[in-house]
């Protein structure tokens, strides 16, 4: 059976060739949007690393404020915390939960080699604030003002690049930002977290490293600060007013803007998910295109061939085993497209392409397998049909 209907494909091997070449396209356009669609359901079934629900961020400007700033951000700390409602506050810049700014830092433990990271300037709150899950050590507290060399805190990617055999707690490290690479500060790590994602549900996990950070005695002038306000669970507009207009009556001159991680959240995931959705348009109207050619051959290959099927009705075939002719038809050149498609796309697990693990392009050649042949089969169904009801005597009598 599958040799005869090699033979009446290769009969009409020009037109089928035509039919091949779109369909192995569409594979593996199929290939590449299932993978995405992989790596963005493995990201979002990632926890973030931190609890962003009933967290607001308050980002201050200090409108080039000339007048000591740290005086003033110590009485706001302090109005803010007694605000009925307000379970904690946490003062800290760069890196925030769904922030699209990172401040990058190149790590370095012993003489080992300089890992590429981001840092994060929090206070001794922020932490427990966003409820991160400790999986060494301890958060930041008022034990580390005596300390000699600063604290700090690495996050799981960081801990397994710089210390992958032996204990973190303890060790030196020295890091720099990228804006000075001269300069190393020192920090001893007094805690490990687990992950911890900023960027948001398709943020990748990346490595991390918390420095703490106090106000001092001596002002220094910054042209913003940002603040983590946690907020009882239901708390809604009326707590949201109360915290800009407590922050207006301590600053006087400084401009507010506040709004809940949750928002943010959904903002990012919104522009994140914007570009899978342009290729989803895409890829639904190269498939539209595809299946207007594939019906319209189909139907062509109909017509042309009413004199063959007129002659099998007329020896005994069967309506439906004429309709189950043209859908095996469709689904052996659908196989001579795909084949080659996943000898190709097996190529990218097998070279390491792009870094992403096995299972990912498991799912995309799994996905782009079955909704091309399932297309196919569709595509085929309506002709099928159509050549099952042709009767042998009108189909012999226009011969």
């Amino acid at each position: 059976m599958i040799q005869h209907l090699i033979t009446l494909i290769w009969n009409r091997k020009r037109a089928n060739g035509l039919l091949i070449t779109e369909l192995f396209l569409s594979f593996l356009v199929l290939f590449g949007l299932g993978t995405l669609v992989a790596v963005v359901g493995l990201a979002m079934r990632q926890p973030p690393g931190f609890a962003y629900e009933d967290v607001w961020e308050l980002r201050l400007t200090t409108n080039n404020d000339q007048l000591p700033q740290n005086p003033t951000l110590r009485r706001l700390l302090a109005q803010l915390r007694a605000v009925p409602g307000v379970e904690g506050v946490s003062r800290s810049s760069f890196s925030t939960p769904f922030t699209l700014y990172n401040m990058q830092s190149n790590v370095r433990a012993g003489n080992g080699p300089i890992l590429e990271g981001n840092e994060v300037q929090t206070d001794d709150h922020f932490g427990p604030l966003l409820r991160m899950e400790l999986l060494e050590g301890r958060w930041f507290d008022p034990r580390d003002d005596a300390s000699l060399v600063p604290p700090v805190i690495i996050n799981r990617e960081m801990r397994e690049a710089l210390f992958p055999n032996g204990p973190a707690l303890g060790q030196l490290v020295r890091a720099n930002h990228s804006s000075n690479p001269k300069e190393m500060n020192e920090g001893r790590v007094v805690g490990v977290t687990g992950s911890y994602r900023s960027g948001g549900d398709l943020g990748a996990p990346s490595p991390f490293i918390f420095v703490r950070t106090v106000l001092p005695d001596s002002n220094v002038t910054m042209f913003s600060h940002t603040l983590l306000v946690r907020v009882r669970p239901g708390s809604g507009a009326a707590l949201e007013e109360q915290l800009v207009k407590t922050v207006a009556a301590v600053t006087k001159t400084w401009s507010t803007s506040a709004i809940s991680l949750t928002d943010s959240r959904a903002a990012g995931l919104q522009t994140a998910l914007a570009p899978i959705l342009a290729v989803g348009l895409v890829c639904a109207f190269l498939f539209l295109n595809v299946a207007l050619g594939l019906f319209g051959a189909l139907w062509q290959a109909i017509s042309q061939r009413r004199a063959e099927i007129g002659l099998r009705r007329a020896v005994g075939a069967t309506g439906p085993g004429i309709s189950r002719q043209f859908v095996a038809e469709t689904l052996v050149i659908t196989t001579l497209a795909v084949g080659p498609g996943v000898l190709l796309a097996a190529q990218f697990p097998l070279l390491g392409a792009f870094g992403l693990p096995v299972s990912v392009y498991a799912v995309g050649i799994g996905l782009a397998v079955l909704l091309v042949y399932a297309f196919a089969t569709v595509c085929a169904m309506q002709p099928s049909w159509q050549a099952a009801g042709i009767r042998p005597a009108v189909a012999l009598r226009e011969e």
